[in-house]
């Protein structure tokens, strides 16, 4: 288990999908910095003394591979008055601090059963970790995602789709829009929300699934519902839960 480390980061990079979330681009400014894909940290604005307490934070899922460790790249929707302050203050150049690696929403990559991926909005986060690196390290894994958005401008991995697509041969996806879809990005999108009950019937199919659901609190209980109405086992359910 990597150790957890306290580490200033410059904000590099600031991409808007939507007038409420972003991606922050982060470049640690300590070297060695280690984690699983899958986990997350906790982001703070305001310095750190090492004499004193850690500031106000937030946790947010790392979204990019441990292979891709010149930059931390975190996706932040604006809920609450934390975020907020990201929005309103943070710019390029900021210093920031990170303190990681934690949690165990990890992608095992020994595995020989079909994963399938589920997302809604920036639940994601995760999973372009997933993704990533099994593009860097040449993996083979079956590999099923299903993501939801609210709009086109909430697409927010079009392009590692199309890469995942051609460079992992037993990669699938299915991707949802509830509302009107007015780019397709070049992939197949569906309208409407995830299909709960098609989705995980269809699942049922593949080896002895892995299932890891990344997103709001109503479409992990709906899935996990369903999954577990089906007789999937307990320990065949991993859960990344945010509000």
């Amino acid at each position: 288990m990597a150790v957890v480390r306290k580490i200033p980061v410059e904000v590099v990079e600031i991409i808007s999908f939507s007038e409420n979330v972003r991606q922050y681009r982060l470049k640690p400014l300590k070297r060695g910095i280690r984690f699983k894909p899958g986990q997350f940290l906790h982001f703070a604005i305001d310095a750190y003394d090492p004499s004193s307490n850690w500031p106000e934070s937030r946790v947010f899922s790392i979204a990019n591979s441990p292979t891709r460790t010149e930059y931390i790249d975190i996706l932040v929707s604006k809920i609450g008055e934390f975020t907020s302050k990201m929005f309103n203050t943070l710019q390029i150049g900021d210093e920031a601090w990170v303190k990681l690696p934690y949690g165990i929403f990890n992608f095992d990559e020994s595995l020989e059963k079909d994963t399938v991926l589920i997302a809604g909005g920036t639940g994601v986060s995760p999973f372009i970790s997933f993704l990533q690196h099994a593009i860097d390290k040449d993996l083979n894994p079956a590999i099923h995602l299903n993501y939801g958005v609210r709009n086109t401008d909430m697409l927010i991995i079009p392009d590692l789709v199309k890469e995942a697509k051609q460079k992992l041969p037993n990669f699938n996806y299915k991707i949802h829009v509830e509302d009107e879809i007015n780019n397709n990005f070049g992939l197949k999108l569906e309208s409407g929300q995830l299909p709960v009950s098609e989705i995980v019937e269809k699942s049922l199919a593949l080896n002895d699934a892995v299932y890891y659901l990344s997103g709001p609190p109503a479409m992990i209980i709906a899935f996990d519902n369903e999954l577990k109405a089906k007789g999937v086992a307990q320990n065949n359910i991993k859960y990344d839960n945010w509000e």
